[in-house]
Formats: structure tokens, sequence, C-alpha cells
């Protein structure tokens, strides 16, 4: 009975948000697949990895919610369920599993990413097929039936998927939900003192509440490569990483100090003296108030705060009743370290760059230079290249200290400073203070 909005730009929107990061996961399989010439069903691995348990565990959620929905002929609830599991799939599982598919080796841990990816999006394609019956009887021919001519004819014909409670790992959810919130405060605070994440950094500490940081424990080489850390650590408490500064929030503040000093009833409208007076006396309350917060223990009032408990002072004989709406909290990170929080989280990086870890944030620049040229030049994501390079001393120094890492990464099969042949293509760039030029030829 309701009236549908619907028109270009929202067409165009569901197209960008959720139909293109779609098909550019099923695509991403198609390509590796067919490179690697594997098929389903060719042989048990050992051991389901956690990246796989976790994305399995999030189909079993979506599964739930769709059917749900659609038991209640709610089709908008039981689409939009699906919104974030895409968003998750492409920005989180394939961005974290990416390097499995690329790697050389032919090992369980690419297996199970294949088969784990596989199970995914041809579970999606029976989830979406009310919704979109042309896109996933696509992707069904080709993942399904061209596979396996003996399987249902159309996805049609499929039957609607069911929720698999063995797959359905609430621990393992709430763990990487955890890990995921302190990703984003990570990145945040890079954002916020403008560090690249191709930049290396030392450490991530961390503080967390004893639940959530249990979860995290074990995910902590997860968070390190996606922080772009060394190392993820912990820390017991907030005052290890910063000092507080505490100020009175002076909006709702100046509502309580008219109530502790009112305006006399027979005060007139036009007595200046005696309102200059009141205004002066509410001033002196206001600065008596800020000076008494700051003289209270910043980590106890900072944890009252967080709990929403009320901070109590006696000012100038009077008993003031601070809320946590009245107080501010401003974390001051000691020195070497950014911090950000939310709620009882507390992510730190270490800022310190050491010659080392500079060093490997311009190879990772370089190693971008290489990725766009490749890509522009119209490469195969397979093709073998040659790589060229004429740079400045301090980036030519750090090429050279991470060849083995730059080739790994580019499929460069050789890496030589000089000059390049004159077919190859090529691209100047600079970045950080430093120039450089790089060409490349496919092997």
């Amino acid at each position: 009975e309701s009236n549908m909005l619907f028109g270009y730009h929202t067409a165009d929107e569901t197209r960008r948000t959720f139909l293109l990061p779609l098909w550019n996961v099923y695509s991403f399989f198609v390509t590796y697949a067919n490179l690697d010439k594997w098929k389903p069903n060719v042989g048990a691995f050992h051991e389901t990895p956690l990246l796989d348990r976790w994305i399995l565990a999030r189909l079993q959620e979506v599964i739930a919610e769709v059917t749900a929905a659609l038991d209640d002929y709610d089709a908008p609830r039981a689409s939009r369920a699906v919104e974030p599991f895409i968003d998750d799939l492409s920005n989180w599982y394939l961005r974290r599993s990416r390097r499995r598919f690329w790697k050389s080796e032919d090992d369980d841990d690419k297996h199970a990413a294949y088969a784990t990816l596989y199970e995914v999006l041809v579970t999606l394609t029976k989830l979406l097929a009310p919704f979109m019956p042309f896109v996933t009887e696509s992707m069904y021919q080709n993942l399904v039936r061209g596979v396996d001519a003996n399987a249902p004819e159309s996805v049609h014909h499929c039957a609607f998927p069911q929720a698999d409670a063995a797959k359905l790992d609430a621990q393992l959810l709430a763990d990487m939900a955890a890990a995921r919130q302190v990703v984003t405060l990570g990145h945040s605070t890079r954002s916020a003192k403008n560090i690249k994440i191709r930049q290396p950094l030392a450490r991530a500490i961390v503080v967390a509440d004893a639940e959530p940081r249990a979860g995290l424990d074990h995910l902590r080489e997860l968070v390190a490569d996606e922080l772009n850390v060394k190392s993820v650590e912990f820390a017991a408490r907030e005052e290890e990483l910063v000092s507080y500064q505490l100020r009175p929030n002076l909006q709702t503040l100046s509502e309580k100090v008219k109530q502790l000093i009112p305006e006399p009833a027979d005060l007139a409208e036009d007595d200046k003296p005696r309102r200059k007076e009141l205004r002066e006396k509410r001033k002196a309350l206001t600065a008596a108030i800020q000076n008494a917060l700051a003289a209270l223990d910043a980590s106890r009032v900072v944890a009252d705060v967080r709990a929403g408990r009320s901070v109590k002072l006696a000012v100038d004989g009077m008993n003031v009743e601070l809320t946590s709406n009245d107080v501010l909290v401003t974390p001051q990170p000691k020195s070497g370290f950014a911090v950000m929080s939310e709620g009882n989280l507390v992510v730190a990086l270490d800022t310190v760059l050491t010659p080392e870890l500079a060093a490997e944030g311009l190879a990772r620049e370089f190693v971008r230079r290489v990725q766009d040229l490749r890509k522009s030049a119209g490469l195969d994501v397979a093709d073998h290249i040659r790589v060229y390079y004429a740079a400045t001393p301090k980036l030519a120094r750090a090429v050279e200290a991470f060849r083995a890492y730059i080739a790994g990464e580019t499929l460069a099969d050789a890496l030589t400073a000089g000059a390049a042949p004159k077919d190859a293509a090529s691209v100047d760039d600079a970045f950080d203070s430093e120039k450089v030029t790089v060409a490349l030829a496919k092997v």
C-alpha cells in the first residue's frame, strides 16, 4: 500500500552500492577460478580458515533474516538485510582474502577460499532470485549449470536457501565485529593524523573490556595486517596512553548555574547594577565549577562520565551535580601516539617512524605506481612483467631494500634500475618528496 519512490537516481544508487559490488565479487571469482582451472568439489581441505567461517556465519544470519522477512510478506526488509552483507563480502572478506587467490601455491588455504566464495555466491543467487531474477539467472548458469549439467535448469527451480545452525558461530561474529571496530578507529586515527595506510607503523595498542579483548586476542594478526602495523598489543588502562583534559560543557552548565543562582523575584528589568552583579556571581560560580572539576582525579571522572554516572562537587558552599552531558573529556595522547576512542574501546597508534618503516612505506608507494601502470597498460592479472625505474636516492634505496616484496606484489620477474626499452609503458610520478620514473614490459 506504500508508494514506491523509484527513478533514475534511486536506480543508479542501487547499481552503484549493491549491484556493482556483487558483480565485481562474482567477476573476481570467475577470473581467478578460470586462471587456476578450479572446479567445485575438487576434494576436502583439512580445516576451514577463520575468515571463511566468519563469512559463512554471516551468510546464515542473512538467510535467516531474509526468510523471516519474506514469511511476513515484507520484501523491503528482506532486501535491506542483504545490503550490509554485500558490503561485508566485498569490502572485508574478499579484500582480506585476495592474496589467497593470487598466490601461486595450490594449497588447502587456496582451495578453502575458492570453496567458500563459491558457496556464498551460489547461495546468494538463490537468495536474491526473487529480487533480481535475470542477474541471478546469469550468475547461476555460469556458476552451477556451467560445471554441473545435472543441476536444476534454472535458479528459479532451486529450493530457497535454509540457514545452517552449525555454521552460525555467534562468538566469531561478535569477535570479528570487535576487530572491525578496532580497525575503523585505527583508520580514523591515521586519517586524523594524515598518515597514509600504505605507511607501516610499529604497533597498535588497544584498551578494551575483558570480553571483546579475549575475542580480539586471536584476531591480532588480521587486525595488524589491516591496520598495517607490525604488532597489536593490549593495555590495561587508557591512562597508559593518554592524559585527560576535563572541561564543563558551558552550554548545559549555564542552565544549572541559573538554577543555583536564580534571578530575584523583585529584580526590575531596568535595574542594571543588580543585573550586572547577578551576571558576575554566575560567572564566578562557573569559573569555580571549572576549577573544581579540573582539580578532581581525571581518570575517576572519565570512568564516571562514560558509565553515565554524575559527578558531585562542593563549590562555594553549594552542592553541584554534573551529569555526563555536563562534562567534556578531551584525551591528550602521550608523545609519539595518536589515539581515538569509542565507548570503552581505545585504539592508539605508535606514530614514530624509524628509517626502516619509512623505507617500507616508500616501497609500498612504489608498488602502487607499478600496479596502476599495469592496469593502464591493459595487462592481464596473471601477466608477469619486467620493471624498470629511475628514482631519487632515498626512494631507490627503499626499492632495493624491498626488492623481493615488490617483485611478489607486482609479478615482476626482473626489477632493474635503469633505462627501459622504447616500447615499454612508463609513467613519471612524485610522492613524499621523492620522484620516480616507472616503466614495465610484459615478459
